[in-house]
Protein backbone atom coordinates (compact mmCIF):
# COMPACT_ATOMS: atom_id res chain seq x y z
CA UNK A 1 0.00 0.00 0.00
CA UNK A 2 1.03 3.37 -1.01
CA UNK A 3 0.58 6.66 1.48
CA UNK A 4 -1.22 9.45 -0.36
CA UNK A 5 0.73 12.55 -2.47
CA UNK A 6 2.07 12.78 -5.33
CA UNK A 7 4.09 9.76 -6.98
CA UNK A 8 7.68 9.53 -7.52
CA UNK A 9 6.65 10.75 -11.30
CA UNK A 10 5.61 13.57 -9.99
CA UNK A 11 7.82 14.20 -7.04
CA UNK A 12 10.95 14.91 -9.26
CA UNK A 13 8.95 17.21 -11.85
CA UNK A 14 11.87 19.61 -10.76
CA UNK A 15 11.08 22.32 -13.35
CA UNK A 16 7.45 24.28 -14.89
CA UNK A 17 7.92 22.07 -18.06
CA UNK A 18 8.30 18.44 -16.26
CA UNK A 19 5.27 18.99 -14.34
CA UNK A 20 3.42 20.46 -17.58
CA UNK A 21 4.77 17.69 -19.61
CA UNK A 22 3.34 15.15 -16.90
CA UNK A 23 -0.42 16.10 -16.87
CA UNK A 24 -0.13 17.57 -20.52
CA UNK A 25 1.57 14.55 -22.00
CA UNK A 26 3.26 13.95 -25.69
CA UNK A 27 0.06 11.52 -26.54
CA UNK A 28 -2.54 14.37 -25.46
CA UNK A 29 -0.42 16.92 -27.85
CA UNK A 30 -0.47 14.59 -30.76
CA UNK A 31 -4.17 13.90 -30.50
CA UNK A 32 -4.27 18.11 -31.02
CA UNK A 33 -1.64 18.31 -33.23
CA UNK A 34 -3.44 15.84 -35.54
CA UNK A 35 -6.78 17.40 -35.22
CA UNK A 36 -5.68 20.73 -35.63
CA UNK A 37 -3.60 19.97 -38.61
CA UNK A 38 -6.95 17.93 -40.08
CA UNK A 39 -8.38 21.52 -39.77
CA UNK A 40 -5.41 23.35 -41.61
CA UNK A 41 -5.36 20.71 -44.27
CA UNK A 42 -8.71 20.97 -45.14
CA UNK A 43 -9.29 24.46 -44.14
CA UNK A 44 -12.63 25.57 -46.24
CA UNK A 45 -11.66 29.34 -46.17
CA UNK A 46 -10.16 31.40 -49.02
CA UNK A 47 -7.46 32.91 -47.46
CA UNK A 48 -5.76 36.20 -49.29
CA UNK A 49 -2.00 35.53 -50.62
CA UNK A 50 -0.76 37.52 -47.49
CA UNK A 51 -2.37 35.01 -45.03
CA UNK A 52 -1.26 32.05 -47.09
CA UNK A 53 1.84 31.52 -45.42
CA UNK A 54 0.80 30.96 -42.15
CA UNK A 55 -1.41 27.97 -43.71
CA UNK A 56 1.76 25.67 -43.31
CA UNK A 57 1.10 22.67 -40.59
CA UNK A 58 2.41 23.02 -37.03
CA UNK A 59 4.63 21.05 -35.34
CA UNK A 60 4.83 19.81 -31.79
CA UNK A 61 7.42 21.75 -30.67
CA UNK A 62 5.06 24.92 -31.92
CA UNK A 63 1.85 23.92 -30.53
CA UNK A 64 3.48 23.60 -27.21
CA UNK A 65 5.19 27.45 -27.72
CA UNK A 66 1.14 28.56 -28.46
CA UNK A 67 -0.32 26.50 -25.51
CA UNK A 68 2.53 28.17 -23.19
CA UNK A 69 1.37 31.42 -24.27
CA UNK A 70 -1.69 30.81 -23.77
CA UNK A 71 -1.47 29.27 -19.84
CA UNK A 72 1.52 32.61 -19.80
CA UNK A 73 -1.24 35.01 -20.55
CA UNK A 74 -3.40 33.57 -18.17
CA UNK A 75 -1.24 33.87 -15.23
CA UNK A 76 -1.05 37.51 -15.93
CA UNK A 77 -4.71 37.40 -16.12
CA UNK A 78 -4.46 38.39 -20.12
CA UNK A 79 -7.22 36.64 -21.12
CA UNK A 80 -9.81 39.18 -21.71
CA UNK A 81 -6.94 40.99 -23.58
CA UNK A 82 -6.83 41.47 -27.39
CA UNK A 83 -4.18 39.56 -29.41
CA UNK A 84 -2.96 43.28 -30.89
CA UNK A 85 -2.39 44.71 -27.07
CA UNK A 86 -0.43 41.44 -25.92
CA UNK A 87 1.96 42.54 -29.28
CA UNK A 88 2.40 45.86 -28.75
CA UNK A 89 5.83 46.95 -28.68
CA UNK A 90 5.06 50.18 -26.78
CA UNK A 91 5.94 48.73 -23.53
CA UNK A 92 2.37 47.63 -23.08
CA UNK A 93 1.98 44.36 -24.70
CA UNK A 94 3.74 41.63 -23.23
CA UNK A 95 7.52 41.41 -24.49
CA UNK A 96 7.71 37.08 -24.47
CA UNK A 97 4.66 36.94 -27.04
CA UNK A 98 6.08 38.75 -29.96
CA UNK A 99 9.64 36.94 -29.48
CA UNK A 100 8.73 33.33 -29.18
CA UNK A 101 5.82 33.57 -32.42
CA UNK A 102 4.84 35.75 -34.44
CA UNK A 103 1.47 37.24 -34.19
CA UNK A 104 -0.21 36.55 -37.38
CA UNK A 105 0.94 32.72 -37.07
CA UNK A 106 -0.45 32.87 -33.05
CA UNK A 107 -3.69 33.78 -34.68
CA UNK A 108 -3.95 31.44 -37.29
CA UNK A 109 -3.17 28.66 -34.84
CA UNK A 110 -5.92 30.01 -32.43
CA UNK A 111 -8.16 29.91 -35.05
CA UNK A 112 -7.68 26.26 -36.24
CA UNK A 113 -6.73 24.19 -32.83
CA UNK A 114 -9.23 20.92 -32.59
CA UNK A 115 -9.09 18.36 -30.21
CA UNK A 116 -11.21 15.79 -32.06
CA UNK A 117 -12.08 14.45 -35.52
CA UNK A 118 -14.86 16.73 -36.82
CA UNK A 119 -16.27 14.13 -38.96
CA UNK A 120 -17.09 11.79 -36.52
CA UNK A 121 -18.27 14.44 -34.13
CA UNK A 122 -22.22 14.78 -34.76
CA UNK A 123 -22.56 11.54 -34.06
CA UNK A 124 -20.74 11.06 -30.49
CA UNK A 125 -22.50 13.96 -29.60
CA UNK A 126 -25.74 12.37 -29.51
CA UNK A 127 -24.61 10.41 -26.95
CA UNK A 128 -22.32 12.85 -24.97
CA UNK A 129 -22.30 16.30 -24.57
CA UNK A 130 -18.24 16.96 -24.05
CA UNK A 131 -17.85 14.84 -27.50
CA UNK A 132 -15.88 17.59 -29.00
CA UNK A 133 -13.15 16.71 -26.00
CA UNK A 134 -14.18 13.84 -24.38
CA UNK A 135 -10.47 11.57 -25.33
CA UNK A 136 -8.60 14.50 -24.18
CA UNK A 137 -10.84 15.15 -21.22
CA UNK A 138 -10.68 11.39 -19.83
CA UNK A 139 -7.03 10.74 -20.95
CA UNK A 140 -5.86 14.08 -18.05
CA UNK A 141 -8.23 12.66 -16.02
CA UNK A 142 -6.26 9.52 -16.07
CA UNK A 143 -3.15 11.01 -15.81
CA UNK A 144 -4.27 12.96 -12.39
CA UNK A 145 -5.35 10.16 -11.00
CA UNK A 146 -2.40 8.39 -11.54
CA UNK A 147 -0.04 11.24 -10.58
CA UNK A 148 -1.47 11.83 -7.53
CA UNK A 149 -2.75 9.40 -4.88
CA UNK A 150 -5.92 10.12 -2.88
CA UNK A 151 -6.02 9.06 0.87
CA UNK A 152 -8.57 8.35 2.72
CA UNK A 153 -9.03 12.23 4.72
CA UNK A 154 -9.74 14.12 1.61
CA UNK A 155 -12.69 16.44 2.18
CA UNK A 156 -14.06 17.96 -1.62
CA UNK A 157 -15.92 21.24 -1.40
CA UNK A 158 -18.10 22.91 -4.28
CA UNK A 159 -17.17 26.45 -5.28
CA UNK A 160 -20.12 28.34 -7.63
CA UNK A 161 -18.66 31.09 -9.85
CA UNK A 162 -21.08 33.36 -11.59
CA UNK A 163 -20.57 32.58 -15.02
CA UNK A 164 -23.07 33.89 -18.19
CA UNK A 165 -21.54 32.16 -21.15
CA UNK A 166 -23.32 29.05 -22.73
CA UNK A 167 -22.50 25.59 -21.62
CA UNK A 168 -24.03 22.33 -22.79
CA UNK A 169 -24.39 20.71 -19.17
CA UNK A 170 -24.73 24.19 -17.10
CA UNK A 171 -27.38 23.67 -14.67
CA UNK A 172 -29.35 26.71 -12.96
CA UNK A 173 -29.43 26.46 -8.93
CA UNK A 174 -31.83 29.60 -8.21
CA UNK A 175 -31.42 29.24 -4.45
CA UNK A 176 -27.40 28.97 -4.50
CA UNK A 177 -25.75 32.02 -4.37
CA UNK A 178 -22.49 32.54 -6.70
CA UNK A 179 -19.45 33.51 -4.76
CA UNK A 180 -18.65 37.07 -5.61
CA UNK A 181 -16.50 37.82 -3.07
CA UNK A 182 -13.62 36.90 -5.43
CA UNK A 183 -14.37 39.64 -7.40
CA UNK A 184 -15.23 41.87 -4.49
CA UNK A 185 -11.97 41.20 -3.20
CA UNK A 186 -10.09 41.89 -6.38
CA UNK A 187 -11.64 45.10 -6.52
CA UNK A 188 -11.31 46.50 -2.94
CA UNK A 189 -7.69 45.75 -3.22
CA UNK A 190 -6.14 49.07 -3.68
CA UNK A 191 -2.83 49.95 -5.51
Amino acid sequence: MRLPGCVDEAKNANTPHDAFSLFISDDILNIILTHTDQKIHYNPFNFTDKIQKWLRRTSLDELRVAIGLLIYGGVFESSHEHVESLYKMDGTGRLIFPVVMAKNRFRFLLSMIRFDDKATRTERRLEDKMAAFREIWDMFIGLCKSLYLVGSAVCIDEHLLPFRGRCGFWQYMPKKCADLSLNLKKNQAGP
